[in-house]
């Protein structure tokens, strides 16, 4: 790994400045864990994480989804990178397709152009690590005034949005019925069609699937405070060293893409214990809360 940090300060006039930045990059491959077949991690969603020699630790693995099934035509002629013809997940023999009750769930890749669809698919869909991480400090004083920030980001990371698990895959959010396939009124939809908890199809609700992966990037002002010191003058006059009062703002605002509730998850094994192996898995936790303090800094 590499980790850079960088600061300026600089006065101009009676305005007095300073900008710090920290920038952090590492990478990590397992070089031996004692298996080929590598060691997998799940919950509800089995073999979501996999310990694996040549990979990070934790990476994503699953079935990579390919779009949805919009009609029976489709199902019965989907292809493969070879060319060849695939049967849908849990169809093992052309005989046996019924394609009708695959229109509306989702098309799987066939990795291995073997012409089905099965365990032997299953491959790396996303990395919880990121390729870039860092802050930004910027402050700025005139007469007595002082205004600071600090902003963290993190670039290149994917997350699994286990929390989908629940809100999408069984007890249906608006996210999820607003966006789910139909052929009249969503032919776009992201979403298998819509369907009760007994109707969803195994590889959407059970199954480890790229569905669950998302962009896991963000920009995060984690502080902003205004703060004024009073002048020396005054201080002398009622002997005080120092009187500072001061307002803060934490968890300002947070520029993401990920649909959960906060783009910075936890890692842990989703009952609070501290597990590298889940890194980047959302089990659904409560997102920061904004915080609104105000204060006084006295030095007699």
């Amino acid at each position: 790994g590499v980790d850079v940090n960088l600061t300026w300060r600089d006065e101009v006039g009676e305005f007095d400045y300073s900008i710090g930045l920290n920038l952090s990059h590492y990478k990590n491959k397992l070089t031996d864990i004692g298996t080929d077949a590598g060691i997998f991690e799940g919950t509800r969603i089995s073999n979501m994480n996999v310990m694996m020699k040549g990979h990070a630790i934790g990476e994503f693995h699953g079935y990579q989804l390919d779009g949805i099934y919009k009609s029976e035509d489709e199902v019965k002629n989907y292809k493969n990178d070879a060319g060849g013809t695939v049967l849908p997940f849990g169809t093992s023999d052309a005989s046996s397709l019924n394609a009708s009750q695959y229109v509306g769930q989702y098309k799987v890749k066939d990795v291995n152009n073997d012409g089905k669809i099965d365990a032997n698919d299953r491959t790396f869909i996303g990395n919880p690590h990121p390729d870039l991480t860092g802050g930004l400090n910027l402050s700025l004083g005139w007469r007595g005034f002082d205004l600071s920030t600090y902003l963290y980001f993190s670039i290149g990371n994917d997350l699994f949005a286990m929390y989908k698990y629940y809100t999408h895959f069984g007890a249906y959010s608006k996210d999820r019925r607003d966006n789910s396939w139909d052929p009249e009124t969503n032919p776009d939809g992201i979403y298998p069609m819509w369907a009760t908890s007994n109707g969803e199809s195994t590889i959407a609700g059970n199954e480890s699937n790229s569905g669950y992966i998302e962009d896991g990037s963000y920009l995060r002002m984690q502080t902003l405070t205004l703060g004024y010191t009073l002048p020396k003058k005054l201080l002398n006059k009622i002997k005080f060293e120092k009187i500072r009062v001061y307002g803060q703002v934490s968890n300002v605002f947070t520029l993401t893409g990920y649909s959960g509730l906060d783009p910075q998850v936890r890692t842990d094994n989703g009952s609070g214990g501290s597990k590298d192996r889940n890194m980047g898995t959302d089990y659904g936790s409560y997102g920061m809360p904004r915080q609104f303090i105000m204060g006084v800094n006295v030095t007699f």
